[in-house]
């Protein structure tokens, strides 16, 4: 598909929302399926991943609708939205996003060993422990992050098979048995995959009841969740 469509795309998006504006659309090489708009002196301006490149074209229009929504403030309803959410929902989309991110993305090359706390000792100590519960997962790369962010202790990055844990936490006020937490819940998602719901609510379930049930069974899962609830403070 070439930009054309995609520009087309973004000027029935606009005329679906009362604006008359000129369009700048491009399809560009990123790393996922992101895409991004500007409005400059009344012109929109769109770079989009050039895994849309073969979406329909109702798939494209939901997609300029729910970024042109945004910058022109509007709240809009439009079965193209609904199209474009169901496209994003599908398994075999968030599989493509993860190609995408191996073909342009780079794996974190921050180590391991921290200040107070060494992640890869640290995971295959959990990994032995918690053998039963964990046993067929693949072994990913865990690193600290490079910034010490509070928002988001930890995540795992399918697309290059490594955990990521904040800085934050390579902290000695921070118990180990948090810390040891945080990897447990990160290795979980090496086991239990994200399901995709179809119908009307088009959601991606990212902690299933068999990821949380899982999750319990962390032997300090109550003191590790009263630590984090409480001390967000210190985290700051």
């Amino acid at each position: 598909m070439e930009n054309s469509a995609l520009e087309e795309a973004f000027y029935s998006a606009a005329a679906i929302l009362g604006e008359n504006a000129f369009v700048e659309a491009r399809f560009r090489r990123r790393a996922g399926l992101g895409a991004s708009v500007r409005l400059r002196n009344g012109k929109i301006f769109a770079s989009v991943s050039d895994g849309y490149a073969a979406a329909p074209r109702g798939v494209l229009v939901g997609l300029a609708l729910s970024l042109l929504s945004r910058i022109y403030r509007k709240h809009i309803s439009s079965p193209y939205i609904d199209e474009y959410k169901e496209f994003s929902s599908r398994e075999s989309v968030s599989e493509l996003h993860d190609v995408l991110r191996k073909r342009s993305g780079r794996r974190r090359k921050e180590s391991a060993k921290g200040r107070t706390y060494d992640l890869a000792e640290m995971m295959m100590r959990v990994r032995s422990e918690y053998a039963g519960v964990l046993a067929g997962i693949s072994c990913p790369s865990i690193v600290w992050s490079k910034s010490e962010g509070s928002r988001v202790l930890g995540f795992h990055d399918s697309a290059f098979s490594q955990i990521v844990i904040s800085k934050i936490l390579d902290n000695p006020r921070v118990p180990e048995f948090v810390v040891e937490y945080v990897v447990y819940h990160e290795l979980l998602h090496c086991k239990h995959r994200v399901r995709f719901q179809r119908g009307r609510s088009m959601r991606r379930t990212v902690h299933p009841l068999e990821f949380k049930n899982d999750e319990k069974k962390f032997r300090y899962y109550a003191a590790a969740n009263a630590w984090l609830s409480h001390s967000r403070g210190i985290l700051a």
